[in-house]
């Protein structure tokens, strides 16, 4: 098997700012803006987005040659030119704003598309060899077990918070804009009191998202075992502790991506899918015993995941109101403009007069779709939607044919980053913010790893 692409060695200033960027990718509630200025400019500047745009300058020439494939490159540029174009949404189905204010908002969405585009090429072009696989991994968790830290002392704080708390809060949540209200766990038509974690990322369920990404990568580490099962269990209850349902989703649908995956490592020996579905099995099956002999022995609190779950399907809960009324409002404003949809980044404008008059109580200071391919389906029309069906697709079939035919460290890599991309995808059922970084990284680190199979000589 050909070896590890190799390249020009990365300048150790370019290879710091990058990890120190994957290690702030959690930090999306910090604004450097306001913390140097205190004036709120109305564009946040997380740590991760300077540190990446330095990372960028320093690195110089790129370190891989790819033969990119040409469906990529379609892909690539059909996106691209769908988001242009559905600036003539602002003609079809101008926003009931003034001119100068809907045509800065869809420049202002540009920019912040192109500072994410920023993260998921970094891997592609810089990132090189097993070595550098592990320092990414690495990193990533280091991130995350930083947050589970935060994480313990917001557990410990509760609605009092210490004074540490108090004090590193007062940075990382600097951002109104992000800043979330969800500090207390909303079960049973009532607040209960019971924390939920969200780290420095000041929202529950963008933790949850993030710890996504990071849990997968544990097996690209090289830690000892029994480090990566420490670590899989403290962020894995972090992720629990978030409370975030559609969190949860995601690390359901990405445990079912892990079980088709299976060990794929060079030296592992592989396993029937009979007996592989079985040790599933048998760990879900054993979870939710000890839940319910905890529920029986009269300990309440074991039965509050499950009560949060049926939270989903309650016709009170404004968490799940707010997002129907941000759907309904979305598909009426497709309906606008079906072919170029209403412009990249209108959809705040349009929501009030879209939305049923009940649905206004659900307003924020922006108001956001709850699907992130309904966003994009509403903003950038049929070409936009297209591009992400195609994309999804070229993904997939490439995933899919790794599994097949690599049993190898590509294979490996393929893997986990194929289970983290699914479980962030799946989430993004339940939401659109589509600037996070991590997103965009976990982007990048499946399109490097497919990439990887290829030279190996294996289509993927």
């Amino acid at each position: 098997m050909p070896a590890s692409p190799s390249g020009p060695t990365l300048p150790p200033l370019a290879l710091g700012l990058w990890c120190a960027a994957l290690f702030t990718l959690p930090w999306v509630g910090a604004d450097l803006i306001i913390l140097l200025t205190g004036r709120d400019a109305g564009a946040g500047l997380q740590p991760s987005w300077l540190l990446a745009a330095g990372a960028w300058l320093a690195a110089g020439r790129p370190r891989h040659r790819w033969r990119v494939p040409t469906v990529w490159r379609r892909v690539a540029l059909l996106a691209g030119a769908a988001v242009l174009v559905s600036g003539a949404g602002l003609v079809v189905a101008p926003a009931p704003v003034g001119w100068d204010l809907a045509l800065v908002r869809f420049l202002k969405q540009i920019l912040q598309l192109a500072v994410m585009a920023m993260f998921m090429a970094w891997p592609v072009v810089h990132l090189v060899g097993s070595r550098e696989w592990k320092r990414t991994a690495q990193w990533l968790v280091a991130g995350a077990l930083l947050q589970a830290a935060y994480g313990a002392l917001q557990q410990v704080s509760g609605a009092e918070p210490l004074p540490l708390l108090a004090a590193l809060d007062a940075v990382f949540t600097s951002n109104p804009s992000i800043l979330s209200g969800s500090t207390m766990l909303y079960v049973g038509d009532r607040f209960v009191d019971v924390p939920r974690l969200r780290g420095t990322a000041c929202e529950p369920l963008y933790l949850g998202n993030y710890l996504l990404l990071v849990l997968p990568m544990l097996v690209l580490t090289g830690w000892r075992r029994r480090w990566r099962l420490s670590a899989a269990a403290v962020l894995g209850l972090l992720l629990l502790l978030t409370w975030s349902r559609g969190a949860w989703l995601g690390a359901g649908a990405a445990w079912v991506v892990a079980a088709w995956w299976g060990p794929r490592g060079a030296a592992s020996a592989p396993a029937t899918p009979r007996h592989r579905w079985r040790r599933w099995v048998a760990g879900l099956a054993g979870a939710s015993g000890l839940i319910l002999l905890a529920m029986a022995a009269g300990w309440e609190e074991a039965g509050l995941p499950l009560r949060r779950l049926a939270q989903s399907f309650s016709h009170h809960d404004w968490s799940n109101l707010t997002r129907l009324y941000s759907v309904q409002a979305a598909w009426r404003a497709w309906l606008l403009s079906p072919v170029v949809g209403i412009g990249w980044g209108q959809f705040g404008w349009h929501f009030p007069a879209l939305v049923d008059p009940t649905g206004l109580q659900a307003m924020f200071t922006w108001p956001v779709v709850g699907n992130l391919p309904l966003l994009i389906l509403c903003e950038t029309g049929l070409a936009g939607a297209a591009a992400l069906i195609w994309a999804a697709a070229g993904l997939a079939r490439g995933v899919v044919r790794a599994r097949r035919e690599l049993r190898s460290a590509e294979g490996q890599r393929v893997g986990a980053c194929a289970i983290a991309a699914t479980g962030i995808a799946v989430q993004y059922l339940s939401f659109s913010q589509y600037n996070l970084a991590h997103a965009w990284v976990a982007l990048g680190l499946l399109a490097t790893a497919l990439l990887e199979a290829r030279r190996t000589g294996k289509p993927a």
